[in-house]
């Protein structure tokens, strides 16, 4: 499992209170972070639910407990001045997407390649110097564009 993918994912997760700090942190320090899929003892490990975080190290002394979210990011903070490695272990619902946000984003995604594909026919008639072609793919784009326009959304 790839740990960028997995600590970018973090971002559409439903994070628990006070996360967007420790989630900072861990990213700066990505390239120290091991993703896992289940508890490993005696690690230094950081444990992110839905409703809370823990985080552990070890030491000489005994363990070290961390659950509030300025405790946390201070202690890996402190934590990766070592060089060691942390284990994380994520726990976290994704965030609920309503069905009309994934139809709207695939519509926007549609335009965007249409609009690409205008741009590129209007390079090959500069290319070509072909007025006709540029100016035909220039209105075809000036129409798209339109649809995105604010008015247009609003009904007006």
């Amino acid at each position: 499992m790839n740990k960028q993918v997995k600590l970018s994912d973090l971002h559409i997760k439903i994070l628990p209170p006070g996360a967007d700090r420790v989630l900072d942190v861990l990213e700066k320090n990505s390239e120290r972070i091991e993703c896992i899929d289940f508890i490993i003892e005696k690690v230094p490990l950081l444990i992110m639910g839905r409703h809370g975080m823990i985080v552990r190290f070890f030491s000489v002394n005994g363990t070290q407990k961390y659950s509030q979210p300025a405790e946390i990011a201070a202690a890996l903070i402190d934590f990766f001045k070592q060089d060691e490695k942390l284990y994380l272990f994520v726990n976290l619902p994704d965030l609920p997407i309503p069905a009309h946000v994934n139809e709207l984003i695939d519509e926007i995604a549609i335009k965007v390649d249409l609009a690409t594909q205008f741009r590129h026919h209007i390079d090959e008639a500069l290319d070509a110097r072909d007025h006709n072609e540029f100016l035909y793919w220039s209105e075809e784009l000036k129409k798209l564009e339109a649809q995105d326009s604010p008015t247009q959304a609003c009904g007006s």
